[in-house]
């Protein structure tokens, strides 16, 4: 599979190698012999930035067929929103109204980003990053009376959220386009409310990517990410243990996702950047119930036959479901928020 490319880590990436990984280069006695290195240097950078390049497109393409293939499934089912659902903790959630909880959700990542109920405070522009069929867009844009811009890879997500904003009488706040989320199609400093719902898990570069969240940033602005992570590592520890890489690698391979990291490593990532207010929190309880729900919908007959006609891709990642579920109880996966702002 495309994301086989891009093996488990437990660090993030932020294209400085461990000096244990760097290439063992000659030191030259002198600048004659230096330049004369430099080729052979230039040669292999070029060749290891072609096989990255070509490793982005592949994992992009994967991506983008992959909610092509099952955003319709989950529409179906679930409804406008294409993620979690928020819910009490030790509550009895067999009989819970799931997408209630998925609005919940948007409601309480905004509640634990602190944006003001107050009119004159609220955000006037917005960006979804990753924004599936649009749902938090449309959400948003009711709310706030903003004006909403989604991007994602999968134009089949695009075209649909663009349907769903006309119909509910949102299209000239609400606009959905097919883009790269590392490199957005949009202005430096334009967004009061940088978005970003369950997406960064599919970024292959998550230093690159929380650069763009904060260069689209309006100074003062709001910047919000709700992702999966695998655990914060011990201080003695260097990486994951052998059986976490696996499971988490059998997990990339149905989703096509790239290497995984933790939310200590996206803080580190916002606090390198100056920002402000930076707040991190584990919901990875509040959305436990989430997954075993999905899994009880693709086992009625309407689910079945949704799920039979969806294609092979979604199918594989239907069947890596109850490994979502094993990571949750063991330890390995947890559903993060972080949130920070743009100094003004």
């Amino acid at each position: 599979m495309a994301a086989s490319a891009f093996r488990t880590s437990s660090t993030l990436l932020l294209h400085f190698p461990h000096p244990s990984h760097r290439p063992s280069l000659p030191v030259p006695s002198s600048s004659a012999s230096w330049r004369r290195c430099q080729p052979s240097v230039r040669f292999m950078s070029t060749r290891v930035s072609a096989a990255a390049s070509s490793d982005a497109r592949t994992l992009q393409e994967g991506i983008a067929g992959f909610y092509d293939e099952s955003s319709g499934l989950w529409e179906d089912i679930w409804g406008d929103h294409m993620h979690h659902g928020f819910y009490d903790l030790d509550s009895d959630a067999s009989g819970a109204d799931h997408r209630a909880a998925q609005i919940r959700m948007i409601e309480e990542s905004l509640r634990f980003a602190g944006l003001s109920e107050d009119p004159a405070k609220q955000p006037k522009r917005i960006v979804d990053v990753g924004c599936g069929i649009g749902g938090s867009s449309r959400y948003l844009a009711k709310k706030y009376g903003a004006k909403c811009q989604g991007i994602t890879l999968s134009p089949v997500q695009a075209g649909r959220a663009n349907v769903l904003a006309q119909a509910q009488g949102l299209a000239d706040r609400a606009s959905f386009q097919v883009a790269d989320a590392l490199k957005q199609p949009f202005p430096d400093g334009y967004f009061d409310l940088v978005w970003s719902m369950e997406s960064g898990e599919h970024m292959p570069d998550k230093a690159k990517f929380v650069n763009e969240l904060v260069r689209v940033a309006a100074p003062g602005g709001t910047i919000i990410i709700v992702t999966w992570c695998h655990r914060d590592l011990g201080p003695s520890e260097e990486s994951l243990e052998p059986w976490e890489k696996k499971l988490l690698d059998r997990i990339c391979n149905a989703y096509y996702l790239p290497e995984w990291c933790s939310t200590a490593d996206y803080v580190k990532l916002l606090q390198s950047l100056s920002l402000q207010d930076i707040k991190a929190a584990d919901w990875s309880e509040n959305v436990a119930p989430f997954w075993p729900a999905v899994i009880r919908s693709a086992l009625t007959w309407k689910g079945f036959t949704s799920l039979l006609r969806s294609g092979l891709k979604t199918i594989k990642g239907a069947l890596v479901m109850p490994l979502m579920i094993e990571g949750f109880k063991k330890g390995v996966i947890k559903f993060a928020i972080i949130t920070c702002r743009k100094p003004e």
